[in-house]
């Protein structure tokens, strides 16, 4: 894993590359993903937006159904947790519950920020998994270059080359959310395409195997391949005590 020390020159590594998404590793004992991006607002700017994943988060990717009750606390032993809100008949709001997502394992507002923690149906796994949020000012002066990094590692009724790419996009989902409105810097995205790329292909649509295009890899369906149940389109429950089937959030 790699440590920051008053973010030092391994912590720059993780921004020697140019802006981009992918998963980075995979084996049976886990996987790791990367996605980073150049946007025009300043390290404590893009500090600012992390902390309020309650405007960034997508609510179905929650437990509850809704991103109200959610909050970062950004020091060592912090919790980035959900709270389950409901309103009784007066309208007033009180807690019902809660789940914590991530636990803060390193803060430095305005640099790194890193959380332990499996998220989605990954909690009911033996695995544990640690996300590492960093800033670092563009020499240009034009911005700064974010990055979430997750790595995944233990055992896991999943196959990790299904729920890696799956959790991979899920959280590529949440990177694009929270940087969104910061403004990307123009040419430094790698997963834009380039004019060639866009071109359409005039050669022969290679063949496929039906078998492999029916088969589904998204976050649904590796759930569904431990945990067969119809989605209804709620928050699930998590795996009650008395062992019963359950499904996961994703």
């Amino acid at each position: 894993m790699i440590k920051y020390i008053a973010f030092g020159a391994t912590a720059l590594a993780l921004f020697a590359t140019p802006a981009q998404a992918e998963v980075k590793t995979i084996t049976e004992q886990g996987f790791s993903t990367l996605h980073s991006a150049d946007v025009l607002a300043k390290p404590d700017d893009v500090w600012k937006r992390l902390l309020a994943a309650k405007d960034w988060w997508n609510p179905a990717h929650s437990w509850s159904g809704s991103t109200a009750g959610f909050y970062i606390d950004p020091q060592a032993g912090g919790c980035f947790c959900e709270l389950f809100q409901e309103k009784d008949k007066d309208g007033k709001l009180s807690t019902k519950g809660s789940v914590e997502h991530m636990r803060v394992i390193f803060s430095q507002p305005g640099k790194v920020l890193r959380m332990r923690g499996s998220l989605g149906p990954l909690q009911a796994e033996a695995v544990t998994g640690t996300l590492t949020v960093a800033m670092e000012p563009l020499k240009s002066g034009a911005g700064t270059r974010v990055s979430f990094s997750y790595v995944v590692g233990g055992y896991m009724r999943f196959k990790t080359a299904d729920i890696g790419p799956a959790v991979d996009g899920v959280l590529r989902e949440q990177f694009d959310r929270m940087i969104k409105p910061l403004g990307k810097v123009v040419g430094t995205d790698t997963t834009e395409k380039s004019d060639d790329a866009k071109k359409p292909d005039t050669k022969a649509p290679a063949k496929t195997d039906p078998k492999k295009a029916a088969k589904k890899t998204d976050l649904d369906a590796a759930v569904d391949a431990i945990e067969p149940e119809p989605k209804v389109g709620k928050p699930e429950n998590v795996e009650a005590d008395d062992a019963e089937s359950a499904d996961q959030p994703e």
